[in-house]
């Protein structure tokens, strides 16, 4: 209870890292850009420190609970250790217990007890002497040292070259090898991929028949025109949503520095709802409704009907989404025969969606 109680100090109550040293509490909390214990101090009782860079060199009569970018612990400390930092370097000794959550740790020197670790990579020197159990959990872990108790651990490479009193339990986790679909792997995502753009299609024939209508009489009309209105399109949404961003930032910093911090949060909700809003609609136009086009277009080219019924029209639906979806199945070339595709059916819906364009061919 005692290091969670001074854990929850060091993270919450110690201030941003400043230029110079600062210490609190008669110099048992410091904190800044450097904190460091020069090998001529001994720190009586414990110490926390926070900074960019923690150093102790000298001598921590109690625990120490450290965290920043870099901490090292060259000198002695006598109780435990208690370490949250991008890197760690234990080259001196720490009598008690060394707990340690890093990206990078190195122990070179002593430990007299237990160690735990949760680590991207630690490294325990030939050098080091760990006097209870390792406990780790790390992405690599090269134990070199001597651990008097067990270890116990999990970690995706493993290297032991030291010596180990007790018991040794390490679990290896192997990356699993990315399995090559089958043939029914596919056949059910097309399926899912078929069902899911003829959902599409038929609320937009039942709900929006002008613009699906007109949008699939484009794509065979314009074939190369919408095709040029899809790519510049896709480019205008892009460029339209880095603008909205550029514009939140913008008013949000303006609204800031003028003192109305409510009205910045109020704007950068708003248009982080509206950004919201263009990627569904882009998402859904490019993933069900231009697919969907393509697919009538396709459809009213082997379907004959009269162009008035609402069944003829969904029968050249639902052939058409099927060519589509074959197409986009091909391997190695299907997904760039999609894109193509996606493109073209984007393009016409553009066209389409222009005042004055949505007109409808009695014949189709």
């Amino acid at each position: 209870m005692k290091r969670i109680v001074l854990l929850a100090v060091a993270l919450v109550v110690l201030p941003a890292a400043a230029t110079v040293q600062q210490t609190e509490l008669g110099g048992k909390v410091r904190s800044g850009r450097e904190v460091t214990v020069p090998a001529t101090e001994t720190v009586q009782g414990d110490l926390i420190a926070s900074g960019g860079t923690v150093r102790v060199d000298g001598r921590v009569d109690g625990d120490l609970v450290a965290s920043g970018g870099q901490v090292f612990v060259a000198g002695t400390v006598t109780g435990d250790v208690l370490v949250a930092a991008g890197s760690t370097t234990i080259s001196g000794e720490v009598g008690g217990d060394l707990r340690a959550g890093t990206g990078q740790v190195r122990i070179e020197g002593r430990v007299g007890e237990d160690v735990l670790l949760g680590a991207g990579q630690a490294t325990i020197t030939s050098r080091a002497h760990i006097g209870g159990d390792l406990i780790f959990g790390a992405g690599r872990m090269q134990m070199d040292g001597t651990v008097a108790g067990s270890v116990l651990g999990s970690t995706g490479n493993y290297s032991n070259g030291g010596s180990v009193g007790g018991t040794e339990h390490v679990n290896i986790q192997q990356p699993e090898e990315a399995r090559e679909p089958t043939l029914a792997d596919r056949a059910v995502d097309a399926l899912r991929r078929y069902v899911s753009i003829l959902v599409i299609g038929v609320l937009l024939l039942w709900l929006l028949p002008g613009v699906l209508r007109g949008a699939a009489d484009a794509a065979r009309g314009r074939l190369l025109v919408s095709f040029g209105v899809g790519i510049l399109g896709f480019i205008a949404v892009i460029v339209l949503l880095i603008g909205v961003i550029l514009f939140i930032v913008l008013v949000a910093i303006v609204l800031g520095l003028l003192g109305l911090g409510s009205l910045a949060g109020v704007t950068v909700f708003g248009g982080v709802l509206v950004a919201a809003i263009i990627v569904f609609l882009f998402v859904l136009a490019v993933v069900f409704a231009a697919p969907a086009t393509v697919g009538l277009a396709l459809g009213r080219l082997l379907v004959r009907t009269d162009g008035r019924s609402f069944g003829g029209w969904l029968g050249a639906l639902a052939l058409g989404v099927l060519v589509v979806v074959l197409v986009a199945s091909i391997p190695v070339a299907g997904g760039f025969l999609e894109a193509l595709l996606v493109l073209l059916g984007l393009g016409a819906l553009l066209l389409t969606a222009r005042p004055g364009r949505r007109t409808i061919t009695p014949n189709g």
